[in-house]
């Protein structure tokens, strides 16, 4: 009685000084509110009159279901302090988006402060409640328990905090890299309960206390031997202070459930391992994780394993089905499977098969009837990304109601609500989808076979085929033949016969199948009457059918020939056109040929300039050292061809500020229409248009404007179309100084998506409306080619890389059109960079070597000048001897410039012998 008397003589004290710090606290915080009452109001009008902040509070009303307006609310609201305005953001978020980790976080940090009252602490602790279903979260569970500690006041407080501890140890006990820290903190507490026990027995001595000793001994025993049966990293250690606290040897079970969990920890590590290197959202490594964990069968540790996965993959709709799948499978716990289920459509809400396996399983667990109209109605507002989505969501829901009549009598409220429910299904899909919302009246069919065998009402069935179905697939076999036999089933043979010969005259398809359907059911129904009736009208039907059928080859016969033939015209008209382009190009080639060689010196003028050049003493001058780019100086400076005005213009560098350079022209743009588009934005100096030799544009010209302030409009004007065609306006700047500047990047960036596989025909408008639902759109860029026709594929530029990354695990794969668009980050590959002397190389290749030009250079010259050249006297002194000897006995009359001939050759070795 001593000992219990001390104990609570012990509390009241401890009671008391806590509610003394509790006092003084709020006393605290009372003067602290009163003598800064003027700052905190002003600094609640700040809050109030932020435009910011109000901004996206008309967002966020506006547009709930946009995450980051939410996530940039919050943090302002928590810089300027209105804790009321911030707990309202809050509210509003979690109502729509389950809320991370971090943001549970901030939030319980911001709460727990104020738990200084009974009131407020039940309602940071519903807060924690509603913190760890989210998603699983080590560092909430342990937040959460240690508050239980901190507010801990009694035996039933000691009891709630035992309760959060087992409840964490349920979620996330067995997560191998970090459960070890509920464990250790659930330890630590028994034991801190242990050593004030004992403390209480060493200073009374008191035996009565020895049951209670005991009994918290065996939960220090109970809590290491069912964490030493867990495969968690560091249970070595805790194997080791295990036997330090018991001071002997460790059971023989305990060491067995150690090493058979230290057993399984080792074949968990290479995975733990990949999904420590792996980068998130670690999709491949998760399900290689549960792949094993699936083989070996434990659903707590599956359930985990999948609680990890989805914290890192919370937006990728297949793990959520895959979870939720296994879940309805082999647990079958209301309590566990309904809550996954609501998580998994609040995180992907855009998943309508996760939609209906909710209704499913809220069906399966005996739910309310409300509960799922409400989980349908939450569903048709999501905005799923086809009509088919809806199609089978409303489907779903008409098996729902289905199964829920029991009575099929006319007059039951269960059988009129089925019609209800397929009578707004149908309303719905065509209202919103017109005919693509049911393309194959699949709720319409599905209705009709309701109304034939459980109705037993086959005017209703009629109805629905002869008003709905056939009126859109009349001339389809399928759905004729279906017809047939759903009234046939009901065995009503007469209304089965018309339908058939109905269909004999109808379907165009696949005549032959109907023909044959209605030849089988009198043959195994009708008379002979019937028979004979039957197959005079099949007879004349495949008749009709073939001439048909005949006409329809014959047509296209026609149109075959007529393309062909087309198609040989074109043929010989491009062949034409290439040949008389080919005549066209050698024509000009021997033109200009020509010029280059009547601007060449006669071979008389060679003749008499080597006269002339020889000297007095008969000996003729050294030879000019031949100079490398002699050529190129002779063409630069020789005059233009009388006629022909020059078109080389120097350039002018001090003109470049006040000139664009325009390219990708149409070659049939002319100076006038180049004026025509720019002189809107300047006065126009000179408009210069590149030409070639021939006198035809080039697809580029220079706009020199009076002013250089017109420039920066011109260039605004970038890739604007111009008789169709896209055309480039860039600054006139020396590119081997400036060289180009690519201007986006040209490396991996998260917020910018590639599409690709895209229509050619699709808009930037409808790309925007496409990806805005998962982030704000910055730019769309649709990749053109210097036509201006689109290559199929573009750029998104998202605020955010969390759009991006739920965009691309959204659209991926996605239909856009009548194709599937692929969606991945922007990381272009590498560009090789240009080797600086490049052209100087190729310059160089271009210029003739020390033996001339190549054959094909030569100029078109005569042999006979050519050999005459070829013969000019070399600089030895013996050959120059003879050749001014034999000029010098040359006969009277005879020409200089005369060739020698092979029988002078045969007389000047004579005379040398």
């Amino acid at each position: 009685m001593a000992d219990n008397s001390k104990m609570e003589v012990e509390e009241d004290a401890r009671e008391t000084t806590e509610d003394q710090d509790i006092e003084e606290n709020m006393d605290e915080a009372v003067n602290k509110e009163d003598g800064s009452s003027d700052s905190e109001d002003s600094d609640d009008n700040e809050a109030v009159h932020d435009p910011r902040i109000q901004q996206l509070e008309l967002q966020v009303a506006s547009n709930p279901y946009h995450y980051d307006f939410h996530v940039e609310l919050i943090k302002l609201l928590r810089e300027s302090g209105d804790l009321d305005r911030l707990r309202d953001a809050r509210e509003g978020m979690s109502k729509i988006f389950p809320l991370t980790e971090e943001l549970w976080l901030e939030w319980l940090k911001d709460e727990i402060p104020l738990a200084c009252i009974p009131e407020q602490r039940e309602k940071v602790i519903a807060l924690f409640e509603r913190a760890v279903k989210d998603y699983q979260s080590v560092r909430v569970w342990i937040l959460y328990c240690q508050f239980m500690m901190d507010i801990m006041e009694g035996e039933d407080s000691l009891q709630a905090v035992r309760s959060t501890f087992e409840k964490a140890l349920t979620a996330a006990g067995l997560h191998v890299t970090e459960g070890s820290s509920i464990w250790e903190g659930y330890r630590e507490l028994e034991m801190d309960i242990l050593e004030s026990l004992e403390q209480i027995v060493m200073e009374e001595t008191k035996e009565s206390m020895a049951e209670k000793i005991s009994s918290q001994k065996e939960r220090v025993m109970s809590v290491f031997k069912r964490q030493l049966a867990v495969p968690l990293l560091g249970m070595q250690a805790t194997l080791r202070e295990f036997e330090d606290w018991l001071e002997d040897s460790v059971p023989d079970a305990i060491m067995i459930a150690y090493e058979k969990a230290l057993a399984k920890l080792e074949e968990c590590l290479p995975f733990e391992d990949a999904l420590g290197s792996a980068q998130p959202p670690k999709t491949t490594e998760f399900k290689s994780y549960l792949e094993y964990e699936l083989t070996k069968g434990d659903p707590a540790r599956i359930q985990c394993l999948y609680e990890r996965a989805m914290k890192e993959n919370c937006l990728v709709g297949d793990m959520w089905t895959d979870y939720t799948s296994y879940l309805d499978s082999t647990l079958k716990i209301s309590s566990v499977v309904l809550p996954v289920h609501e998580r998994a459509v609040r995180n992907c809400p855009w998943v309508s098969l996760l939609w209906q396996n909710y209704m499913r399983a809220l069906e399966r667990n005996k739910q309310d009837g409300n509960k799922v109209k409400e989980t349908l109605d939450t569903a048709l507002g999501c905005g799923f990304s086809g009509s088919d989505d809806y199609l089978q969501l409303w489907h779903c829901y008409c098996d729902y109601m289905r199964r829920r009549v029991e009575d099929w009598g006319e007059d039951s409220q269960s059988v009129k609500d089925l019609r209800e429910n397929f009578k707004t299904a149908t309303e719905y899909l065509q209202n919103y989808f017109g005919n693509d919302g049911d393309p194959t009246n699949l709720l319409e069919r599905y209705w009709a076979r309701i109304e034939a065998f459980h109705c037993n009402n086959i005017s209703e069935c009629q109805r629905l085929w002869d008003n709905v179905i056939l009126s859109r697939h009349g001339r389809e076999a399928e759905f004729w033949l279906e017809y047939a036999n759903l009234l046939r089933s009901c065995r009503d043979v007469k209304k089965c016969r018309k339908i058939l010969q109905r269909a004999v005259q109808s379907a165009s398809d696949n005549p032959e199948m109907v023909i044959q359907a209605l030849l089988s059911f009198e043959r195994e129904e009708g008379t002979l009457e019937d028979w004979d009736a039957a197959f005079s009208k099949c007879r004349v039907q495949l008749l009709r059918v073939n001439e048909r059928r005949q006409k329809v080859a014959e047509k296209e016969a026609v149109r075959a020939k007529a393309e062909e033939e087309a198609q040989a015209k074109r043929k010989i008209a491009n062949a034409e056109r290439k040949a008389t382009k080919k005549m066209e190009q050698k024509k000009a080639k021997f033109e200009m040929r020509k010029r280059k060689a009547n601007d060449q010196p006669t071979p008389g003028d060679k003749t008499q300039k080597m006269t002339d050049n020889t000297q007095d003493s008969g000996e003729p001058v050294a030879k000019k050292p031949h100079v490398e780019n002699e050529s190129e100086n002779l063409s630069s400076t020789q005059s233009t061809p009388a006629g022909e005005p020059s078109t080389k213009i120097s350039h002018d560098s001090t003109k470049d500020p006040k000139t664009v350079f325009v390219s990708n022209l149409l070659f049939s743009v002319d100076e006038e229409r180049l004026k025509q588009t720019f002189s809107p934005l300047g006065d126009i100096t000179e408009v210069r248009l590149v030409k070639n030799q021939m006198g035809k544009s080039k697809g580029f010209a220079y706009i020199e404007f009076k002013n250089q302030a017109s420039v920066q409009a011109a260039l605004s004007m970038d890739r604007t179309k111009l008789n169709g065609r896209p055309m480039f306006v860039s600054p006139s700047v020396d590119k081997s100084k400036n060289p180009t500047q690519f201007k986006f990047p040209t490396t991996l960036d998260k917020k910018t998506l590639f599409v690709s596989n895209l229509p050619f025909e699709v808009k930037e408008s409808e790309l925007e409306n496409l990806f805005e639902k998962y982030g704000k759109v910055k730019q769309i860029r649709l990749v053109t080619n210097r036509a201006g026709k689109p290559k199929g594929f573009g750029y998104v530029e998202l605020e955010d890389e969390t759009g991006a990354s739920a965009a691309i695990v959204a659209l991926d794969g996605s239909q856009v059109g009548d194709r599937q668009i692929s969606v991945a980050v922007s990381n272009p590959p590498s560009r090789k960079p240009r080797q600086p002397g490049a052209d100087q190389q190729q310059r160089q290749k271009e210029q003739p070597g020390s033996r001339g030009r190549a054959r094909t250079q030569l100029q078109l010259i005569p042999r006979a000048l050519q050999k005459t050249a070829s013969t000019a006297p070399a600089s030895s002194s013996d050959n120059s001897t003879v050749l001014s000897e034999e000029k010098t006995e040359a006969k009277p009359g005879a020409e200089v410039n005369q060739g020698f001939s092979n029988e002078y050759f045969r007389s000047l070795l004579q005379k040398k012998n």
